[in-house]
């Protein structure tokens, strides 16, 4: 075997290093594999490597571990994940086609005022103070109508389900 080439148990000693290193393992084997990367090309290029590979090696891992530390510390980074739980369940599209023709049902059975109040709610996601200034509507008979409106799109949902059974 070469002086240049790295045993086993050298890459398992510089492992252990970059392990102590980073402390994660996956960080580890890319410090190590970075260094190997780096130490092979000096290698085929023919330049004159210092006599101790392993302890060329390690100034590799130390100096990329740094340097990454060094970025990491100028640039952090920040957790853009938010706090809410989302519902990543598959849905059906026959059910979404089925939501669709029963909202077309509900819709048609209600009242302009109605619609309108359910349109600014709902689908354009108003506030309830900034859809009654639009609605031009006081607060309490906007809260009543849209209690009044749950209620009757549940029963017109539950009797539209039944039918369509």
């Amino acid at each position: 075997m070469s002086d240049t080439m790295l045993d086993e148990t050298q890459l398992q000693t510089l492992y252990q290093y970059a392990m102590v290193l980073s402390q994660h393992r996956d960080d580890a084997y890319d410090l190590l594999q970075s260094a190997v990367e780096s130490y092979l090309i000096k290698v085929k290029r023919g330049t004159q490597v210092i006599e101790c590979p392993v302890a060329y090696m390690r100034t590799l891992i130390r100096n990329r571990y740094i340097d990454h530390y060094r970025y990491r510390q100028r640039w952090q980074s920040e957790s853009f994940e938010e706090l809410a739980l989302y519902d990543i369940s598959p849905v059906d599209l026959e059910q979404v086609v089925i939501d669709s023709d029963e909202l077309q049902g509900l819709w048609a059975q209600l009242s302009v005022e109605d619609r309108d109040i359910l349109y600014h709610w709902a689908v354009l996601g108003y506030s309830t103070d900034e859809a009654c200034a639009l609605l031009d509507m006081p607060r309490g008979t906007f809260l009543s109508r849209i209690h009044r409106l749950r209620k009757r799109c549940q029963a017109m949902s539950n009797s539209l389900s039944r039918s369509q059974e």
